[in-house]
């Protein structure tokens, strides 16, 4: 991914070429370098060869003049003179040739000197007359001697000048051969750098050009998301006071975009006269904390005169060129703030009806138990002291009174208690199971005995919860075990619990980490069809007959209630004549 960035990167292009120019510039100055070394080896090669040919030629010279000294002694005929006077300014024109040759080389220079003085030597033995045969011997013996000098001189000079030739002709032929070599190099170098840069300004061309494309389907996406989300985005330039508003941001205030040129002025026309403070606050607070709060207030829209509420917030940034500006959004929550509106209406009126509810509670629990006590009162006199003397149809119509008194007394402490289930503080607290069941059983202690109940509990767990809550619904539920008990068999319930986790507990549908405890009463009663196992928990919900079991059917809803309350989970399953078996679970 780094190695993308960095290849995809303007630095890198900017480095290819950069590359590739300096590449070119070493390449331009090497092949300078390269063109003078070669002329400066042709010149060298120039300079030594004609070097060799003048000494080549001086030598010719002094044989010329040495064969025409000869022929004038031996023939005395003056016309051999003429090669002679002839080889001398020959000699003397080749001397000065090779001085402006070889210029500043202080060992040719030496060399050369000494060739002039062995040939002034030579030249000085060559006479008209000899006075004896002994002179003429010595002059040509001496002359000899000077000659093979001179030939020795003129051999080492001529072989030195031949190795320079061979060696600078080695050079330049090396240099002349490889500086193509050289040059192609670098030339192919700079071709594949100059290349390479090429192949990524395509890319970054093509993907400039499908970002281009990506851009302008995420502006229209936008634009469209504006509308559906009924908000606006804008910018402000800090400096000129001057906004950038989306096309949807001129729609939200009722015009059509691009209408007006959008100034801070501009934009609080179309606010609420009433709201405008809270604007002007808001940005000026703004430019000093770098941030706009999250502010509401009302404008007026032009096109409809429609009261709008608006929304907005903004962050400030400064960009590359050190603009300071803030780019923010707008939002249309009328629709929001009407339905809170509605909420709010919605609740008063709720708390009208549980206002009502409590009053009916309190109606319940004190106006309706006073006649029902009455009732109970008089009906208690009339068994005491009238019973016997009522007929036989009298009594019956006595004991259907008494047991619809004790039902509607039975009745009215239900309800209390639901009531009380549903609206009681929920203080939660770290509560031991152990002892709420020990309490519960404590509490249903006569109706376990006159059964022959056997109840076992395993060690139980502590949870979040509220005790007499949890007490009530341990109450009920073995209550319930208790009552729908068969007559042949005693009751037989058995309590545990276990920790078990939200993700692994299907019937829970819950797929967080969440963990519950899990508490399981399962009794060897009656049992019930499965299809019932939703209804026992509805309210006044009965599977049996008010003769047959006596009750109310709100015991297992107020059990229901408080499980809610826990943010728990409560189940029931069942199979008649074979018992039931009650699943609660509540979050740790």
């Amino acid at each position: 991914m780094f190695k993308s960035k960095l290849f995809d990167s303007l630095g890198f292009i900017r480095a290819v070429f950069l590359i590739a120019f300096f590449i070119l510039i070493f390449l331009a100055s090497i092949t300078y370098r390269h063109i003078k070394e070669l002329d400066k080896i042709s010149d060298s090669i120039t300079n030594t060869y004609e070097i060799s040919i003048e000494l080549g030629q001086l030598i010719s010279f002094i044989k010329d003049a040495e064969t025409g000294h000869r022929g004038y002694i031996i023939t005395n005929d003056s016309i051999y003179l003429e090669p002679f006077i002839d080889a001398r300014k020959n000699v003397n024109r080749s001397f000065q040739n090779l001085n402006n040759t070889i210029q500043n080389d202080a060992k040719k220079e030496l060399q050369l000197k000494r060739i002039y003085d062995l040939v002034d030597r030579r030249f000085s033995y060559f006479k008209n007359h000899f006075s004896n045969k002994k002179e003429f011997n010595d002059d040509f013996k001496n002359g000899k001697l000077v000659m093979d000098s001179l030939r020795m001189e003129l051999d080492n000079m001529l072989n030195t000048e031949n190795k320079l030739l061979d060696s600078k002709g080695r050079l330049y032929r090396y240099n002349n051969s490889n500086t193509p070599l050289i040059v192609f190099s670098t030339f192919l170098i700079s071709i594949l750098i100059l290349g390479l840069g090429y192949l990524r300004i395509i890319k970054n061309y093509n993907d400039l050009i499908n970002q281009n494309i990506r851009l302008k389907i995420f502006d229209e996406s936008s634009k469209q998301a504006e509308i559906l989300g009924k908000y606006g985005s804008w910018l402000l330039n800090l400096e000129d006071k001057t906004f950038n508003y989306s096309d949807n941001q001129f729609r939200l205030l009722g015009c059509e975009p691009e209408s007006f040129l959008p100034t801070f002025e501009n934009s609080l026309d179309a606010v609420h006269p009433d709201d405008r403070e809270i604007l002007i606050e808001a940005f000026q607070q703004a430019e000093t904390s770098e941030l706009l709060p999250l502010i509401h207030y009302r404008i007026i829209k032009k096109d409809t005169l429609e009261v709008r509420h608006f929304r907005s917030t903004a962050k400030i940034f400064v960009d590359r060129l050190g603009n300071k500006n803030m780019i923010g959004t707008t939002q249309d929550i009328s629709d929001d703030f009407n339905k809170t509106q509605l909420i709010e209406l919605r609740n008063k009126e709720l708390e009208l009806n549980n206002k009502e509810l409590m009053e009916f509670n309190h109606v319940a629990s004190h106006d309706l138990q006073e006649p029902l006590r009455k009732i109970q009162t008089f009906i208690s006199r009339i068994e005491y002291k009238e019973k016997d003397h009522l007929s036989e149809t009298a009594q019956s119509y006595f004991e259907k009174i008494q047991e619809a008194s004790n039902r509607m007394r039975i009745l009215i402490d239900d309800l209390l208690q639901y009531s009380r289930t549903s609206r009681s503080e929920k203080t939660f607290e770290i509560t031991d199971l152990n002892t709420i069941v020990a309490n519960a059983i404590s509490e249903l202690s006569e109706n376990i005995e006159e059964k022959k109940a056997e109840i076992h509990v395993e060690k139980l767990h502590q949870v979040q919860g509220v005790p007499f809550q949890l007490q009530q619904l341990f109450i009920n539920i073995i209550g319930n075990s208790l009552k729908y008990s068969k007559t042949e068999e005693a009751p037989l319930i058995t309590i545990s619990s276990k920790k078990v986790k939200a993700s692994k507990t299907p019937k829970l549908n819950d797929h967080s980490k969440k963990e519950y405890i899990k508490i399981t009463f399962k009794d060897n009663g009656l049992g019930f069809e499965q299809k019932y196992a939703e209804k026992i928990f509805q309210l006044f919900n009965r599977l049996h007959g008010k003769k047959e079991f006596p009750g109310t059917g709100v015991g297992l809803a107020i059990c229901k209630k408080i499980v809610k309350n826990h943010k728990g989970y409560i189940f029931a399953k069942g199979k008649p004549d074979e018992g039931a078996v009650f699943e609660i679970y509540l979050p740790v």
